[in-house]
């Protein structure tokens, strides 16, 4: 952990030397065991610096609580961990927010997975692409409110673009199933006129990145992004690696998606009680994590 906040640190001070800061960036970390959950994030935007806290119930509509600042009073570089705002600090070693109605506290254990879901140059020509990473491990324990959170998985991600209008994506998190090691987050954005996807997978003791042109277009496959079906958003993808096929089914209650964001005529929604179902095909099995996955359209 020592070693993951030094490495925040370098890149801190190298991206505040050698780039300027985009328009819009976003740092988030999420915990949820499938009855309650909360996420929790930060995010710059060329008027106003932001901080926002979400709140999951199974049975209630999600919270959202918002705070708002002036854009200079957010301290932090999108790619790095290390970001504070107000009463908000945000890093490689945890998370703690102590302001009204937004009380969170957590200790991470990150384990030195990681993903850049989008290479450099990709970001650089397309001002409407996230340059969208996370980080993994776990969450030792974590209060949130009123719950409790011990050994949840951890997704730590940032992103960040110059257009956030015209951006369109789909995010399915899935850090944990039940009998199986098998972990993915695959992001996808749209990108003349199809789905660009990348996608981090962990299985069998492996981990896999798989976020070249050449993966998007021939390696990983976006079906469903999100169309309501039957009072469900619905996300079916598949990933295929050297020895490895995977089939995702993914899914949410409509009225669990939280309306996070909204920018012209496109918004964010997200939830966090998404039921993944993916079938390896290699070990003929379909493992399942219920009610415990982010799912995430931007239309």
């Amino acid at each position: 952990m020592l070693a993951d906040a030094q490495e925040d640190r370098s890149q801190i001070v190298e991206a505040r030397v050698s780039s300027p800061a985009p328009s819009y960036a976003f740092w988030y970390v999420f915990a949820t065991d499938g009855e309650t959950g909360f996420l929790l994030d930060l995010m710059r935007r060329p008027d106003e610096a932001l901080a926002r806290l979400v709140t999951y119930q199974q049975g209630v509509p999600p919270r959202i609580t918002r705070h708002g600042f002036e854009v200079s009073d957010l301290d932090g570089v999108p790619g790095a961990l290390g970001v504070s705002l107000d009463g908000i600090a945000f890093d490689a070693l945890g998370c703690r927010a102590a302001l009204p109605g937004m009380n969170v506290e957590a200790r991470f254990a990150l384990n030195g997975q990681a993903m850049r879901f989008v290479p450099g140059f990709v970001t650089w020509w397309f001002d409407n692409i996230p340059d969208f990473s996370s980080r993994y491990g776990a969450i030792t324990q974590a209060t949130c409110e009123d719950a409790v959170y011990t050994d949840t998985p951890l997704v730590c991600s940032t992103y960040s673009l110059e257009s956030l209008a015209a951006a369109r994506w789909i995010l399915i998190s899935a850090p944990r199933f039940c009998g199986s090691d098998l972990a993915f987050e695959i992001s996808a954005a749209r990108l003349l006129g199809r789905w660009m996807p990348a996608a981090w997978v962990f299985y069998g003791g492996r981990e896999y990145h798989l976020n070249s042109a050449l993966d998007s277009l021939f390696r990983l496959h976006v079906g469903c992004a999100g169309e309501v079906k039957s009072g469900e958003r619905v996300f079916t993808a598949t990933i295929r690696a050297r020895g490895l096929r995977v089939d995702v089914e993914a899914s949410g209650p409509l009225d669990q998606f939280a309306r996070l964001d909204a920018d012209r005529n496109s918004e964010i929604h997200t939830t966090l009680f998404g039921t993944c179902r993916a079938t390896v095909a290699s070990a003929g099995r379909t493992f399942v994590a219920e009610r415990s996955c982010l799912l995430e359209v931007k239309n």
